[in-house]
């Protein structure tokens, strides 16, 4: 018999009030773009490491690793940062909101589930680590994206502590899509 598996990955989960702020400034700034899949402003997220399809019996080792991994960590601070692009900047394949703050503190906690996670067989991506949140994917407009969109806007808000990441599911079909499965507080 198969053993089961759930697709996995790590990440910051945004707090309610930024997820909020967001939300408002696609509702407000971006309604006029069209776009296939907006993101559920319920799953706002900074993806640490993506880690596929998971069998199910690895998944308690995988906790105890990361569970390692956040011990390494005090908690830090980020926040949004502007607007940007993957693909062409007139018909853009994702948009998302950068990130500011402690960056060197993330890019440390990214590089420490890297670590945790590679004797269990997970592998980092090939491409330098870009911390972003997808707000949307595969622009399907007729008209090229304004270069106005790309410009610096005040909506990023305040910085927020990070006091933890997460280990998520995909639930494919489901808003929101992401499911919390576990919780690693930041310890040191």
């Amino acid at each position: 018999m198969k053993d089961e598996s759930q697709r996995l990955f790590t990440a910051i989960a945004l707090p309610d009030e930024h997820k909020k702020k967001l939300r408002h400034w696609v509702e407000q700034d971006l309604n006029h773009l069209s776009f296939r899949k907006w993101s559920d402003f319920r799953d706002y997220h900074v993806t640490l490491q993506f880690l596929g399809d998971v069998e199910t019996s690895v998944i308690p080792k995988l906790e105890q690793a990361l569970v390692h991994a956040a011990a390494e960590h005090r908690p830090f601070t980020l926040g949004m940062g502007e607007a940007g692009f993957f693909g062409r900047e007139d018909f853009p394949r994702v948009l998302w909101r950068g990130v500011t703050g402690q960056r060197e503190s993330l890019d440390q906690l990214h590089q420490s589930i890297l670590r945790a996670t590679e004797p269990l067989g997970f592998k980092p991506e090939e491409r330098p680590y870009r911390p972003h949140i997808t707000v949307a994917r595969s622009y399907t407009g007729g008209e090229p994206v304004s270069a106005s969109m790309w410009q610096s806007n005040d909506r990023s808000g305040e910085p927020w502590e990070v006091g933890e990441f997460v280990l998520y599911a995909t639930r494919m079909g489901q808003k929101p899509m992401y499911q919390i499965i576990q919780t690693f507080p930041l310890m040191r």
